[in-house]
């Protein structure tokens, strides 16, 4: 057998493998929302040795649809409604099996002048969605994690360069409802832990712009360097928003890097509500994106905006002999933005989507999403055993079971986090927790654009079904 296949042989493979895919999709409201399974059971059936001699394709299928393909949750299912869904289009899907197909090496300009071109648009559409200036540019990462890690290392190089007694003594300030992957790529950007800055938030989740100047102020005056301000842009947690215009004020004034982490809701500026929320966002330094959350296309797809991209360039350009061909050449090399080389084009499967369905069918499913977020806030309310923790806010809810005459916080905990693992164990809906201020709250994040009020309507009437017996 050749490693290279004949026409006939791919065609018979590619098209298995797309109806594989397309009755899976078809058929997501027949299926549970969420299967799991213990690494052990897990691991027992697929744990063989590699074969000296090729197996036949079709038993590599029914391997994976007997062994892997059932335990995983199904993101796209309209009942995935935990964490932060993704739920790609299949134009997106198709888009990203371009990439994949012709292998692209979206690098440097040279080898991929087309590809690493519609990265330059598609950048080019979300910094006209986020009203940056002409000129702001960045690059497509794996996801807001990196995009986040990209920033802060472009700041720190901006601000003191790479002297480590300077760096030594860099700070930066976030709030205790910033993402998780805020505060790590804090510390992977050489900042001591100590120096992350987690400011308390107020009632609704939000910074305090006061509360910010006044630590800007008391680390400055202790010999400390205020590197960065990372802002959210409608929270994981509640969908919150920090007041983005006041905290640019601040980080204009103390001559501080601006980035917004808008990673889960940035695309919600699309629509009336999203422009309105988002007001100062336009002011950032740096803005984190995920194209794989709300603009509905697969794992991977973050990118990170920046006013000034030279910064970017000043922090990671670097020319090895190896790519001497490369040098000179007045084109966007992307490996000169970040810390990757080798990367795909993650460009194609947003532009082939959006290009597909337009940007007003984009904008009508992230309302939607934020309609049924709202109309299950609704229901909530009108359950009087059910308390809302937190109001709709960009899709996510968050809520409790509140029995009258249960008022003790370890028996509320207790209550809810057993029947929130009775209904993700059912499968048909899955949800997930949180904690806002310490007390445990169930979590809904309406993102998929299968989701409707069916789905809002079942999760409400499975906890009545719970709280019945209670």
């Amino acid at each position: 057998m050749s490693l290279d296949l004949d026409r006939e042989t791919m065609r018979r493979l590619g098209y298995r493998v797309t109806d594989l895919v397309a009755e899976h999709l078809a058929s997501l409201r027949e299926q549970p929302s969420y299967v799991t399974r213990s690494r052990e059971e897990a691991t027992r059936p697929l744990a063989i040795a590699p074969p000296e001699l090729g197996t036949d394709f079709e038993t590599i299928i029914g391997d994976l649809e007997r062994d892997v393909i059932p335990y995983a949750a199904r993101e796209p299912h309209p009942g995935f409604i935990a964490y932060v869904p993704s739920c790609p289009t299949f134009p997106a899907v198709l888009g990203d099996w371009i990439a994949t197909g012709y292998n692209f090496f979206a690098g440097v300009w040279p080898v991929a002048a087309g590809p690493n071109a519609v990265e330059l648009v598609v950048l080019d559409w979300f910094r006209r969605w986020l009203g940056m200036p002409d000129g702001a540019n960045g690059l497509l990462t794996t996801g807001g994690s990196q995009a986040t890690l990209t920033a802060l290392i472009a700041a720190r190089h901006e601000i003191v360069g790479e002297r480590p007694e300077l760096i030594a003594r860099l700070t930066v300030y976030v709030t205790d409802q910033a993402h998780s992957s805020v505060i790590r790529a804090a510390w992977i950007a050489g900042l001591s832990r100590e120096h992350v800055r987690v400011l308390p938030s107020d009632d609704q989740f939000q910074m305090d712009p006061a509360g910010l100047a006044a630590a800007i102020a008391s680390d400055r005056a202790s010999g400390l360097i205020p590197m960065a301000v990372v802002a959210s842009a409608a929270t994981t947690n509640t969908g919150a928003v920090d007041p983005l215009a006041a905290l640019a004020d601040v980080c204009a004034r103390e001559h501080v890097w601006f980035h917004v982490d808008a990673a889960y809701g940035g695309f919600a500026i699309l629509t009336d509500y999203g422009r309105r929320e988002f007001t100062g966002i336009e002011r950032a330094d740096s803005v984190t994106l995920d194209p794989h959350k709300w603009l509905f296309v697969p794992f991977e797809c973050g990118g990170l905006i920046v006013r000034e991209p030279a910064r970017l360039k000043a922090a990671f350009h670097i020319m090895p002999d190896y790519l001497q061909d490369v040098s000179g050449l007045e084109q966007v090399n992307f490996a000169d933005y970040g810390e990757q080389l080798t990367r795909y084009s993650r460009a194609l499967k947003v532009w082939v989507s959006v290009r597909y369905f337009g940007v007003a069918e984009i904008r009508k499913a992230i309302e939607r999403g934020m309609e049924l977020a709202a109309y299950f806030e609704r229901l909530v309310r009108a359950e009087p055993r059910l308390e809302v923790m937190s109001p709709s806010r960009f899709g996510v809810v968050c809520f409790r079971i509140r029995p009258a005459g249960v008022d003790e916080p370890g028996e509320l905990d207790e209550l809810n986090e057993r029947v929130l693992g009775e209904i993700v164990r059912e499968g048909k809906y899955f949800i997930s927790s949180t904690r806002l201020k310490g007390v445990y709250a169930m979590r809904i994040c309406v993102l998929g654009f299968r989701t409707s009020e069916e789905e809002m309507e079942g999760v409400v009437a499975a906890l009545r079904a719970h709280m019945s017996v209670l």
